[in-house]
């Protein structure tokens, strides 16, 4: 795992968070994009940073990409991988800069792996995008080596995909902030 926080580290995230960006804004002039209420800086109301392509047939499927995204949320914040994995398909792809997990147990075993390592770990949802079957979503992160009792921080944008209402594909794009950011 001290690998892989190291290899997150020197990642070049600021290139590609760029790109995810640029690509959300593309979307934005190309698919017609409306906000369901205005972007506040700052929300604890969660339905406030839903954002969804105009089609009044995906509401239940917003909602329920809301959940999912709470859900995955609430299951790292309390350190549970059976939770983390169960919205995730048996061949699901989940990807980290410098990693690529090919199943839930993969998956599993990367969440357990990473729990012995960090605690305390917060996650703010600052946005949700859903259009049909996949989103995006922007959350900060922070967490707490559980060694050096260091916290670090990152924003994190995330693209996924569902298929048959489980994810088959979450792609992470983290940008590690110097603490006090």
């Amino acid at each position: 795992m001290k690998t892989i926080r190291k290899r997150f580290k020197q990642s070049i995230n600021w290139l590609i968070l760029t790109f995810i960006a640029f690509a959300i804004y593309s979307l934005s002039l190309i698919a017609n994009i409306s906000i369901a209420q205005p972007l506040p800086s700052s929300s604890p109301n969660l339905s406030n940073n839903l954002i969804t392509m105009s089609a009044p047939e995906s509401e239940s499927t917003n909602s329920t990409i809301q959940q999912l995204v709470e859900r995955q949320a609430n299951a790292w914040e309390t350190a549970d991988s059976e939770k983390i994995i169960a919205d995730f398909a048996e061949d699901s792809i989940f990807i980290a800069p410098g990693f690529t997990f090919r199943s839930k147990q993969e998956i599993k075993e990367a969440a357990e792996s990473y729990f012995k390592e960090f605690t305390d770990t917060k996650v703010t949802i600052k946005r949700i995008i859903a259009d049909g079957n996949q989103g995006a979503v922007e959350w900060d992160w922070s967490e707490k080596n559980k060694k050096t009792s260091e916290i670090s921080q990152a924003e994190d944008a995330i693209i996924f995909e569902l298929e048959d209402g489980k994810i088959k594909y979450w792609r992470e794009y983290i940008d590690k902030q110097p603490q006090g950011n």
